[in-house]
């Protein structure tokens, strides 16, 4: 990967009935980043005669300079992630949800990071978890360095030549489905910079049923069938998940299938 002073960098919003004020609110918190060098993209994923799809086309001053794409879906916008990957100029690039935010320093220092170390293909920071549609911080965000939400990895171009685009046949957890493979192929590195820390909005992620968590996990436990084989830990950690989500979705039968295989 080539090295650039000020590489471009694409920071897509998704957006699906999020109010504007907190849309103009993520917007704004890219604004004010310090690293120049940023081209936004919207994918909205409004229906066309929805209330948020009528706010977002009359705030024209706001969009200036902002990629607009239109594509109605629900869930994980997975049609959308696909069709960003079509369009995105930059070398490097990150999504966020549309209730997220990020702090000044984020990008540049996160781009810093990339220019310091050009062998790697994803930088993934610390997150905090926000309280539902709220407009200031409060004392209900939990802090964690885990990997648990697409907006916390941040990709070089050349990352999607080695783990290809979201998958549209799950029926969940395709960012889950990228972030394995990010990390079965050891393309991951870990930021934990307090300025990188990105605050989340857990309510705008995992818009499935717990029926539709449950089989997801299935999915992937059969795409991914060869490695979990040789991961027992994994494995064991795959068929906990399964079992929870049943008991959620009240079938207790599978939940007890599920839960006897992650003992064993």
């Amino acid at each position: 990967m080539s090295k650039q002073k000020h590489p471009m960098i694409s920071v897509v919003i998704q957006t699906r009935e999020t109010p504007f004020m907190i849309l103009k609110r993520c917007i704004q918190s890219i604004r004010e980043q310090t690293y120049e060098n940023i081209e936004i993209l919207l994918l909205d994923s409004n229906e066309k005669d929805s209330p948020y799809k009528t706010a977002i086309l009359a705030e024209t001053d706001v969009l200036t300079d902002i990629i607009h794409l239109e594509i109605p879906e629900k869930k994980e916008f997975v049609k959308g992630k696909n069709a960003v990957l079509d369009t995105y100029h930059g070398d490097y690039l990150t999504f966020l949800s549309a209730q997220d935010i990020m702090p000044p320093q984020r990008i540049e220092k996160i781009m810093e990071t990339f220019q310091e170390n050009t062998s790697y293909f994803s930088i993934y920071t610390d997150m905090k978890a926000q309280q539902n549609n709220i407009l200031e911080s409060t004392d209900y965000e939990l802090l964690s360095n885990e990997f648990a939400y697409l907006s916390q990895l941040v990709f070089h171009r050349d990352c999607f030549q080695c783990t290809g685009n979201f998958d549209p046949d799950l029926i969940a957890h395709c960012d889950d489905d990228l972030w394995f493979r990010i990390r079965s192929l050891k393309l991951a590195n870990h930021l934990p910079a307090k300025e990188c820390i990105i605050s989340v909005c857990p309510d705008t992620y995992h818009n499935y049923s717990a029926l539709e968590a449950a089989i997801g996990y299935r999915q992937l436990g059969i795409k991914y069938d060869s490695i979990f084989r040789k991961k027992k830990t994994d494995r064991k950690e795959l068929y906990q998940k399964i079992a929870e989500e049943y008991k959620k979705a009240h079938m207790f039968h599978r939940y007890l299938q599920f839960k006897i295989k992650s003992l064993f």
